[in-house]
């Protein structure tokens, strides 16, 4: 029952929130939108539930109770070492060989890499929510599910701002894709991710408006790009270039598409070459050695849906012959005879819509529907490309694969939607005809 009295506190606060919080005032779309699409978010967090404790019940390698169970661990400590909880919460003097027993005693703690994700921010939110949830699991999910939305928002708002007219296609696209919904509707690393890429647009867009907060607005950003390099730092050198072009084009700088290739060509370049500075390796050793982590882990655990690629080398040369393998591999799969489970069905059925939206992209594209702004849409173009093949190159394993491009997955089709318009894409098309009666 008190599981039930906070998940409805939460549900009904979070509901609250959408009626008053500026994000979710979008031009032709009333709130009440933003608040079914939080009801379907939890339905399908819901659902994510239901699959990992009827189908798959071995918790420990459950994707939404991993982090959520090695949290106990930490908030163990809070009432009888309160000094030991802060410690490992905030990351001070987390590395004091006191605190080895707590680590030692969770399965996630070392399963850890700075550059491609970090299992710890995900066990300390957990751990900092327990203080609220008194334990009980449901009240997290539902946090996440509100935190995915404010990010998905936050992308919604500035795609609806580079393609108007197509209110409908663009929550199809930002909200309901199958893998972006459900991927992001529970206690995993993507829903918090995309909750920090969301709000980082929407803080630049915010930024841009003359007479805000600027000290303030500066502060949030930098709260929020030091979560991306905590969550998946490897997004944020991604996607740092795309910021930039964003903030042009909300500055009112309409960027040209020349400067946003040869600004994201440099900065490439300079990550490619401060890699070996920074991390001690290349890119294409990172990039290697991480699909040999991947193969290992997958042998290991005997993951059912691991599929045999080519091994890539420690060479640029190899990278870039396998990056179009790489791309239809993250777009493409799993393929429905490698179906074996309920997650895999759903994927198949996913990339099938994905595969009917861009044949009706392609059949409905006309040179005259090129879009003004030009720069911004072809940058989140590319990083949902990118994505893609840096997905298709380091996870062999199908299940890895699904998630880890979902951060690209609205990106890259939203992209390729540019040329792409009909009437009844947009909310303003239905309203008319409700009018015409």
């Amino acid at each position: 029952m008190l599981e039930v009295a906070l998940s409805l506190a939460c549900i009904f606060f979070a509901i609250y929130l959408i009626g008053k919080w500026k994000i979710f005032e979008v031009d032709h779309l009333p709130r009440q939108v933003f608040h079914l699409m939080f009801i379907i978010k939890l339905l399908a967090a819901l659902a994510l539930y239901i699959i990992y404790t009827r189908f798959y019940t071995d918790r420990s390698t459950a994707d939404i109770f991993r982090y959520y169970d090695d949290s106990a661990v930490l908030y163990s400590a809070f009432t009888d070492h309160p000094w030991d909880f802060f410690r490992m919460l905030t990351g001070l003097d987390a590395g004091n060989a006191s605190l080895q027993p707590y680590y030692d005693s969770m399965r996630n703690w070392y399963n850890t890499d700075l550059l491609f994700n970090d299992s710890r921010t995900m066990i300390r939110l957990n751990a900092f929510l327990r203080l609220f949830s008194v334990g009980t699991y449901f009240p997290h999910a539902i946090v996440l599910c509100f935190l995915s939305l404010l990010g998905l928002t936050g992308i919604f708002r500035l795609l609806n701002r580079l393609m108007p007219g197509r209110e409908l296609l663009l929550l199809l696209l930002v909200f309901l894709l199958p893998s972006t919904l459900i991927w992001t509707s529970g206690m995993i690393k993507e829903a918090l991710l995309l909750f920090v890429l969301g709000a980082l647009l929407y803080r630049l867009e915010c930024g841009a408006i003359p007479g805000s907060a600027g000290r303030l607005n500066s502060l949030f950003l930098l709260v929020l790009i030091l979560a991306m390099l905590m969550v998946k730092a490897y997004v944020f050198f991604l996607i740092a270039p795309v910021f930039i072009i964003v903030w042009k084009y909300l500055r009112k700088d309409g960027p040209r598409i020349s400067f946003a290739a040869v600004l994201v060509a440099v900065w490439m370049m300079t990550m490619a070459l401060a890699s070996p500075h920074i991390t001690g390796r290349s890119v294409p050793e990172l990039i290697a050695d991480k699909q040999a982590e991947f193969y290992a882990v997958a042998e290991r655990d005997h993951a059912g849906s691991i599929i045999d690629v080519h091994r890539l080398e420690h060479s640029w040369t190899d990278l870039i012959a396998e990056a179009p393998s790489a791309f239809f591999r993250a777009l493409l799969l799993p393929l429905p005879w490698q179906s074996h489970n309920i997650l895999m069905w759903f994927s198949v059925g996913e990339n099938l819509l994905i595969l009917s939206l861009l044949t009706l992209f392609l059949f409905t594209s006309r040179k005259n529907h090129a879009p003004a702004v030009l720069a911004p849409l072809m940058a989140l173009l590319f990083f949902g490309v990118t994505i893609f093949v840096l997905s298709g190159w380091v996870a062999p394993v199908i299940g890895a694969l699904v998630r880890y491009k979902v951060p690209g997955l609205v990106f890259l089709l939203a992209g390729l939607s540019a040329w792409s318009y009909r009437p009844w894409m947009g909310m303003s098309f239905w309203l008319a005809k409700v009018r015409k009666g």
